[in-house]
């Protein structure tokens, strides 16, 4: 069964390839606030494990509609011949020829050829009749059509829109490109689904296809992460020596050697997640999708991503306290059993002050003699919040971006305080304790709950 195709066409400057890059996900769509950026129509699809859902046609606006629909008139005598005049139209002025209608050829030669119609204006602009010839050679297409409202600047005038639109177009819907999520993207389908009946079987199982396909995109995420915090958490950079008396040259060269692998770690890892959800102009430097960051080991900027260090303090000695009993039982207000287990928040205050360098530095023994100097692996719970808010606040960020934004990627991790905080105490207490474990490597049953927590999180709404 041949998919649903469907011409995205308008005026210029409208909106046009935003919503074409929103519908199939896809950031390879040219997006610019520049009018006349798409000169040619060009097909893109959604696909989905190799399977195409639909197909979106991104075409160039409409520059002369007025002068068209005179010649289309002029030609025609009654309304039986309005499709056949339009062909006429496109077979006189062909979309590779050298006129002044070549905008107009290269929209309407898809819509003749079985496309259905997606017409795009922005509602934060005032109507005007000079859209109605545009609109009337559309309807001489016979082709199923609908009508998206983009609110580009505001929705100040969405009613007169929506007005005018329905003498026209038989579906009329507001629909914003930059901020519309997967529920948004599948109604919109869906209305194109009650438009056009042929289409009909096709558009409700691409619905279907696309929620399991966010669904899985969202655990093949947690499930990245998870990995890639136990592999910087486990990391360690060596130095051999010669001497128990190290120079603060070789310190510093095996410090920055150190940071500079978990460095590398957290963006390849960004890389990913970015990668997954389609997002690849992540991999263009200085391009417009990047994600914005303090530096890593600025300890400055730490408690942006992290936890207050007195709910830290709590919350270590209550999982290092509960690590050998079920933690589900006894947990419960805002001590976070920190009564039950004094000494262990005594023990766990102490821990906390005396790691506070995530690459602090050990001499240790080699297997065949002498000495080496280690830094890693991390064990300091601060830090580790710290990797594992910011991975958490990147996979949200991602996984709601449309792929017509194109803005930087900004992590507050004041959203991840929000979002923690959501947990139940106990759930709070059992995730502190999976990264207190993740230098030693978790086994696959707490692989599967840091990944299950990881999916709650991104999932929670912030508090308003």
């Amino acid at each position: 069964m041949t998919s649903p195709k469907l011409a995205v066409v308008g005026h210029p400057n409208k909106g046009k390839s935003s919503i074409v890059s929103t519908l199939v996900r896809q950031d390879a769509v040219a997006v610019s606030e520049l009018s006349g950026t798409t000169t040619q129509s060009q097909s893109f699809s959604m696909m989905v494990d190799g399977k195409e859902l639909y197909q979106l046609v991104d075409t160039p606006g409409f520059q002369r509609p007025r002068q068209v629909l005179e010649i289309l008139q002029a030609q025609t005598q009654d309304a039986s011949q309005r499709r056949q005049t339009v062909q006429a139209f496109l077979h006189q002025y062909a979309p590779d020829g050298n006129h002044k209608f070549k905008d107009e050829a290269e929209l309407l030669e898809p819509i003749v050829n079985g496309a259905g119609i997606v017409y795009v204006v922005d509602g934060s602009v005032p109507y005007s009749p000079e859209y109605e010839a545009e609109m009337t050679i559309l309807q001489w297409t016979g082709q199923p059509r609908m009508a998206l409202i983009n609110p580009i600047g505001g929705e100040h005038y969405v009613e007169q829109w929506q007005a005018a639109l329905s003498q026209f177009f038989s579906v009329v819907r507001v629909f914003n490109p930059m901020t519309a999520d997967g529920d948004k993207q599948r109604q919109i389908l869906s209305a194109f689904a009650e438009l056009h009946e042929p289409w009909r079987t096709s558009l409700e199982q691409a619905q279907q296809l696309l929620a399991f396909h966010l669904n899985d995109l969202q655990r093949q995420g947690g499930q990245m992460i998870a990995e890639a915090l136990q592999q910087m958490a486990q990391y360690q950079s060596k130095l051999p020596i010669v001497s128990e008396h190290v120079d603060s040259a070789a310190k510093y060269g095996l410090r920055h050697q150190y940071e500079a692998g978990i460095r590398s770690q957290e963006k390849q890892m960004q890389q990913h997640v970015c990668e997954l959800y389609s997002h690849h102009q992540l991999q263009l430097e200085n391009e417009t999708l990047e994600v914005d960051y303090p530096d890593l080991f600025d300890r400055k900027s730490w408690y942006l991503f992290g936890l207050d260090r007195t709910k830290l303090v709590g919350l270590a000695a209550s999982a290092g306290a509960a690590a050998g009993v079920a933690i589900d039982v006894g947990v419960g207000g805002s001590s976070l059993m920190a009564g039950a287990v004094a000494g262990g928040v005594l023990s766990g205050a102490a821990t906390l002050y005396a790691t506070l360098k995530p690459e602090r530095l050990k001499l240790k023994g080699m297997p065949l003699g002498g000495q080496q100097l280690v830094a890693g692996p991390i064990k300091d719970i601060s830090f580790l919040f710290v990797l594992f808010g910011r991975a958490v606040e990147l996979l949200a960020q991602v996984s709601r971006k449309t792929h017509a934004d194109r803005r930087v990627v900004v992590v507050s991790g004041l959203d991840f305080s929000e979002r923690f905080n959501q947990l139940s105490k106990v759930d709070q207490v059992k995730l502190t304790r999976l990264l207190q474990r993740l230098h030693k490597g978790l086994s696959f049953e707490e692989t599967e709950r840091l990944k299950r927590y990881i999916i709650d999180l991104v999932a929670f709404d912030k508090p308003d």
